[in-house]
């Protein structure tokens, strides 16, 4: 069975860009859903890099924003389910402007942590009918057994966590590097 990996920006990363910007409260990157608000042109990022230490493939996980070459990489490995908006990131160092980046929001979240076998704190109940709970992990295992076929989606238990599929990695790293991409990926 494929291994699956979280994906997340580099964990030893000096810099995150941050949203300059403040979006209406019914906006989510983190739902798993398709936006259908209208958002400003570009978004903008401040960040701390600068033209000597410039910015990687992925940064932030509530907001994900991604290099292009990052995101025609996942798209040449066969992911569809990005929603991307344009962006900018501003370096607040040397006034840099890197217009190469997206926000990106991943269409889908799958149910799939083996809550037995991970580690986690529930945090609560979700009303209605969604009777998947919200849960923090500290060590999470997924049940790849409830993937399916699903390249890159974010897990219904804790949607700040993005999972990407073995083949995906495989792919990415056939062209740069964890460290060149500026990622962290962890089998789970």
């Amino acid at each position: 069975m494929p291994k699956i990996y979280q994906l997340q920006p580099d964990i030893f990363g000096k810099y995150v860009p941050k949203l300059s910007q403040k979006l209406p409260e019914a906006i989510s990157f983190i739902s798993g859903s398709i936006i259908t608000d209208s958002l400003p042109t570009p978004l903008i990022f401040a960040t701390r890099h600068s033209e000597k230490e410039q910015p990687q493939g992925l940064h932030g996980m509530v907001v994900p924003v991604m290099s292009n070459s990052f995101i025609n990489a996942l798209r040449d490995a066969g992911i569809a389910n990005l929603q991307c908006f344009p962006a900018e990131i501003r370096s607040t160092v040397d006034e840099t402007i890197w217009k190469n980046y997206q926000a990106v929001n991943i269409i889908g979240k799958i149910a799939c942590a083996d809550l037995t076998a991970s580690q986690s704190t529930h945090i609560m109940d979700r009303p209605g009918n969604d009777t998947t709970p919200l849960v923090a992990f500290e060590d999470l295992k997924v049940d790849p057994s409830r993937v399916g076929d699903a390249l890159l989606f974010r897990l219904a238990e804790s949607p700040g966590v993005i999972l990407i599929a073995e083949s995906v990695v495989k792919h990415l790293r056939s062209i740069h590097s964890d460290n060149e991409w500026g990622i962290t990926l962890d089998e789970r």
